[in-house]
């Protein structure tokens, strides 16, 4: 195996071509302006791997993150861009900036499939300036490649990654062959963290401020217990939670009892009067609440009783200023197929079912492709779940045969069963929040 480094004058010619206007304008449709960056210090992380046998790895710097590149011996001349998920900011690695590898590095090698990933040059919620950061490095795999382009450039992505991939198959719609979203959250994610909390001040009765909101979230979340040991008003917020994240469905109750997801899914910023863009784009007009029978609370009293965020047109139009947070047109050019697991409370299954729409909406429902997946938490797909959706979009590319997929709308009950594999232990795991016996 051989490891090469791309450094200095080399280097900075091919980002001086990646990162020019010229690469954006020529690609279909204009460019997108990210929200910008959090204002802080960035620190390089480390970026050095070793080559699968049989293999070349490259990785670096360029300006403003760094990437790796990894190329077959038998390479078949195309190239897979893995944009990775959310990194936080806050805390103290929050600064530094990270990148990983393809999730299915491995089979990808082995088929003769190049991959690249970079970091962003900033971490947060940054789907925008994800995006820009993860096609430029079509000319440094180029650059590492000796001169030879890709003929074909897949696009990949998990997460906020997978934002990533919907944003860029939607803004550069003839760019990529084909795009890959593995459970990927989108711009109405915030709408759900935001009326997850319009509906957790009605149960608790405690209306959160921006001067008092870390103190009014510690009141609320005394009140509500924490999952699984909920509270007679916790299994309210229990219910509510999944009832619009997509309705009751396989393992949804075990999904909020992972990674605090529950509590965490409470942001009332927006609700607040926050000015920030995301927070701005937001809006909670369009739920209608849900909940079980039994827990002693009603749908017509959250409805009536939660505050709401109305539309700011100009940030949530697509004439606004930031194209990551405006809702998908779904005007796709080319094959797409995304994952998404039962159980995912932080970046739930709604979100597909609000694609599905614009993409039927703008007639092209023929280029989406949607699978279910039995699963708690967020993006735990197994190897060859994640193998098989790959293969099956690369053979949708090749011979232009759609490849099946789920009903991602309806009842969602007994969903996920075609594509799941393997079963996981104590399937199909809580579905529905039920009154204490």
């Amino acid at each position: 195996m051989r490891v090469r480094v791309l450094t200095g004058a080399a280097l900075a010619a091919v980002l001086a071509l990646a990162l020019t206007p010229r690469t954006t304008t020529a690609l279909g449709r204009p460019g997108v302006t990210p929200v910008p960056c959090p204002a802080q210090t960035w620190q390089m992380g480390d970026q050095a791997f070793e080559a699968l046998p049989d293999a070349k790895a490259f990785f670096g710097q360029y300006e403003g993150g760094i990437y790796k590149i990894e190329i077959p011996d038998n390479w078949n001349g195309e190239l897979v861009l893995y944009a990775h998920g959310f990194v936080s900011n806050a805390g103290a690695q929050g600064s530094t900036l990270r990148v990983g590898n393809s999730p299915i590095r491995e089979h990808q090698i082995k088929e003769g499939y190049a991959w690249a990933a970079s970091s962003y040059r900033c971490n947060g919620y940054v789907p925008g300036q994800g995006l820009l950061d993860t096609m430029a490095l079509t000319d440094l795999f180029t650059k590492a490649n000796g001169g030879r382009a890709p003929q074909r450039t897949y696009l990949t992505g998990t997460s906020m990654g997978g934002h990533v991939a919907l944003l860029g198959m939607h803004e550069f719609p003839t760019t990529f062959v084909g795009g890959l979203a593995m459970c990927p959250a989108g711009p109405e994610l915030f709408d759900f963290f935001a009326a997850t909390a319009g509906a957790a001040e009605v149960i608790t009765g405690v209306t959160t401020k921006l001067d008092t909101m870390a103190a009014d979230l510690a009141k609320m979340n005394e009140m509500l217990g924490k999952a699984p040991d909920y509270t007679d008003k916790g299994r309210q917020l229990a219910s509510v939670e999944i009832q619009i994240s997509g309705g009751p469905r396989p393992f949804a109750m075990e999904g909020l009892a992972s990674g605090g997801r529950f509590a965490g899914n409470i942001s009332p910023g927006a609700l607040a009067g926050s000015t920030t863009p995301s927070n701005r784009a937001v809006m909670t007009t369009q739920f209608n609440y849900a909940i079980d029978d039994g827990l002693g609370l009603t749908a017509d009293a959250l409805n009536k009783g939660a505050r709401r965020k109305a539309l700011d047109a100009g940030m949530r139009d697509s004439k606004g200023p930031y194209d990551e947070l405006v809702p998908f047109d779904g005007k796709l050019e080319r094959p797409t197929l995304t994952m998404h697991g039962t159980g995912d409370l932080f970046v739930p299954i709604f979100l597909e079912q609000s694609l599905k729409r614009a993409v039927v909406a703008a007639g092209k429902e023929s280029l989406l492709t949607q699978r279910i997946y039995r699963i708690a938490g967020h993006c735990g797909f197994s190897q060859p779940e994640m193998i098989k959706s790959f293969d099956d979009l690369t053979a949708w590319v090749h011979k232009g045969t759609k490849p099946a997929g789920d009903e991602i709308d309806g009842d969602l009950s007994h969903a996920g069963m075609t594509f799941t594999n393997p079963l996981r232990p104590g399937d199909p795991g809580g579905i529905r929040v039920s009154p204490r016996p």
